[in-house]
């Protein structure tokens, strides 16, 4: 025999359960027995029914808005903007440039160091050696794909 304290704890698990699903139910995103669900527990959960009002309310009142869009052209102008790139791959290359000359320094000093046996250095440089492979492999492969990438100027 259940008590109202257990069936109140099974309706709010119920309604957690409801709640993530609502607005999946409002953009038509569920399954069928997933919107079936929904439909049934909304119909007698007066608090889930008040939130997926308040969610149609919301999509309405979005959709409806007049919202400034910039056309194609100025977007792609501003995506492309001469002095934008610039900055950006000067950035990268002051970040790229910095971080070597920095890692260059720390392993001169890791390895000249007197306080460090030669076990150690090793290994770390075995770790540190890997990692530095790993990494120069995975930008090597994007700087290929991104050359060749066949859909680089396909818009969506």
């Amino acid at each position: 025999m259940t008590n109202d304290h257990d069936k109140q704890h099974q309706i709010t698990g119920q309604c957690e359960q409801i709640n993530e699903l609502l607005s999946g139910y409002v953009d038509n995103e569920l399954t069928q027995q997933q919107s079936q669900q929904v439909a049934l527990h909304v119909e007698h959960c007066e608090h889930c029914r008040a939130t997926l009002n308040q969610l149609e309310q919301l999509k309405a009142a979005i959709k409806g808005s007049d919202m400034p869009e910039l056309e194609q052209h100025r977007i792609d102008a501003l995506m492309n903007d001469p002095t934008s790139k610039l900055m950006e791959n000067t950035g990268w290359s002051a970040l790229v440039i910095g971080l070597t000359i920095s890692f260059m320094f720390a392993l001169l000093a890791f390895f000249t160091s007197d306080s460090i046996g030669l076990g150690e250095k090793l290994l770390s440089g075995l770790v540190w050696g890997g990692l530095a492979g790993v990494f120069v492999a995975v930008v090597r492969q994007q700087v290929i794909a991104r050359k060749t990438d066949k859909y680089k100027g396909v818009k969506l």
